[in-house]
């Protein structure tokens, strides 16, 4: 990957902690204007081969094939001397650090800091990081320009993916927009440490990786990080309905970090003031309002569109989004927050064309109006992952924007749950129970889902999807007209797959 400014052998070492094993015969590069770490891609003379090892992969062993291929320079771990006979590289530039990961994240914060930036925004949560993104940069590029804004593409938000998304700046961007994950503790502060950020948003904290985190306060903990990295003029964006409240990130930050806040409520008189005045992180139960308030939210049901009220700094907004469902609400207001920090009004881009045709980003609560032979029917598409949070929500969708609809869920197992998983998916069960005329299942956990649905004396239909040529054919017998059919489970499912027809279709509409 080509990068916009050169850095020098000497910027490296430093940056990475590394140490020159091998200097080289005096005919290899000092200065490095590209940084990779797949030994397939194609580059030029003054490039450093980084060398990554993680739990399916080891970039050592394509050094030597990078070497063949014209390489100059590798940065590896100290295994690396010991695993391999280096004497044949004395033509070559070997450094050695002790983990190739850090250090190509260390080498991305030396990079970042040689760009003069208006703003570094950092966003995480259990649920909605990627469309709260997306949701940001569509309101960006709407006020500023595409070419002004810099994000992470698809969830490319770990210690790989965000380094690599920092080496695109170019001196066109003036934002740096950042999704950031976790699966593993420390990792927040660690992509904070990189990213230094200006502005710092938490979507939620839920249940989400409790293999790792053991449950929703561990979740908090980790978020938390980022509150924590913010400097004395940070502003720090949380969802005020959360179950863990903006109070509770107050002996998390610095002196001088603004709280801006977002929520579901209701304006009147006695509050009005209470929600222009509202700061530091008071929720609603403390005699405050969200800074930013959604007071309705109204669907309509022909165009799939939604229309907002929307009060902040004492003045309502009606904008009207291109989707639906509470959740997806949140994050809308999530990125409203983000934008009003760095000082943009609505009136900026709520007319504009390019947020009025922004689309949710694939799998994530994506609708598709489908007609066939069965009928017509709805499917939903929000198989890119799954959690108890997240599956609540979509059903809390579905029971509310299509009560009259016969509903069909195609469910799979929630992942990386740890030792609550047993108990959440009877909890799923216990949930979907009095919602659903027919369950397709897939995954080792449909003897709790089922445990679930019997205590709760479900009327429907279960199948356990067995393999595909089954499922087709059971679910190709169904009357689907005007029934609703939800896609729902972790990545690992791929549910998706079940419905590449449908879901390629031309008549589909996101909203």
């Amino acid at each position: 990957m080509k990068i916009n400014y050169n850095l020098t052998l000497d910027e490296i070492l430093s940056a990475a902690d590394g140490k020159l094993i091998i200097a080289g015969d005096g005919t290899g590069p000092l200065v490095f204007n590209e940084i990779f770490t797949d030994s397939r891609e194609d580059f030029g003379r003054n490039a450093i081969f980084i060398a990554l090892k993680g739990k399916n992969f080891n970039g050592e062993d394509f050094v030597e094939a990078v070497f063949k291929k014209g390489g100059y320079c590798a940065l590896v771990s100290w295994d690396f001397l010991e695993n391999n006979d280096i004497s044949k590289y004395g033509d070559k530039i070997i450094i050695a650090a002790a983990d190739p990961v850090s250090s190509l994240g260390d080498i991305a914060k030396l990079y970042l800091s040689k760009f003069n930036l208006n703003k570094k925004i950092a966003l995480t949560g259990s649920c909605g990081k990627t469309t709260t993104k997306e949701m940001v940069y569509a309101i960006f590029s709407a006020v500023f320009g595409a070419e002004k804004i810099l994000k992470n593409d698809y969830n490319y938000n770990n210690l790989i993916g965000v380094p690599k998304t920092i080496f695109r700046l170019d001196g066109r961007v003036e934002y740096l927009i950042l999704e950031i994950g976790t699966n593993k503790k420390g990792e927040i502060k660690r992509l904070s440490e990189i990213i230094s950020p200006e502005i710092g948003a938490i979507t939620n904290i839920g249940k989400a990786h409790l293999e790792e985190f053991k449950d929703t306060e561990g979740v908090f903990m980790e978020k938390s990080e980022l509150a924590r990295s913010l400097n004395e003029s940070g502003l720090l964006v949380l969802n005020a309905d959360d179950s863990i409240t903006p109070a509770r990130y107050k002996d998390k930050i610095k002196e001088g970090v603004n709280i801006v806040s977002f929520g579901f409520g209701k304006i009147n008189a006695k509050n009005a003031q209470n929600a222009q005045d509202f700061k530091n992180g008071q929720d609603a139960e403390n005699g405050g309002v969200p800074d930013v308030l959604c007071e309705s939210a109204i669907l309509n049901e022909k165009t799939g569109k939604t229309t907002l009220n929307v009060f902040y700094n004492g003045k309502k907004y009606v904008i009207e989004v291109n989707f639906s469902g509470k959740h997806l609400i949140y994050d809308f207001l999530c990125a409203f927050s983000i934008a009003s920090a760095c000082g943009i009004a609505p009136e900026a881009y709520i007319n504009s064309d390019a947020f009025k045709n922004f689309n949710i980003p694939r799998g994530r609560m994506e609708i598709i109006r489908i007609a066939d032979n069965t009928g017509e029917w709805t499917l939903i598409d929000d198989a890119y992952n799954s959690n108890p949070d997240s599956l609540k929500a979509a059903l809390d969708f579905i029971r509310t924007d299509y009560s009259e609809s016969k509903k069909i869920l195609v469910l799979g197992d929630m992942l990386e749950l740890g030792g609550s998983a047993p108990e959440e998916h009877v909890k799923a069960g216990r949930e979907i129970s009095g919602l659903a005329d027919y369950i397709f299942y897939k995954g080792d956990y449909s003897d709790f889902v089922t445990k679930g649905l019997e205590e709760k004396n479900f009327s429907g239909k279960f199948f356990l999807i067995k393999d595909d040529e089954t499922f087709k054919n059971d679910f190709k017998k169904l009357d689907k007209n005007n029934a609703v059919v939800l896609l729902k489970g972790s990545r690992g499912m791929k549910l998706e797959e079940y419905f590449k027809e449908e879901t390629g279709k031309t008549n589909k509409s996101i909203c």
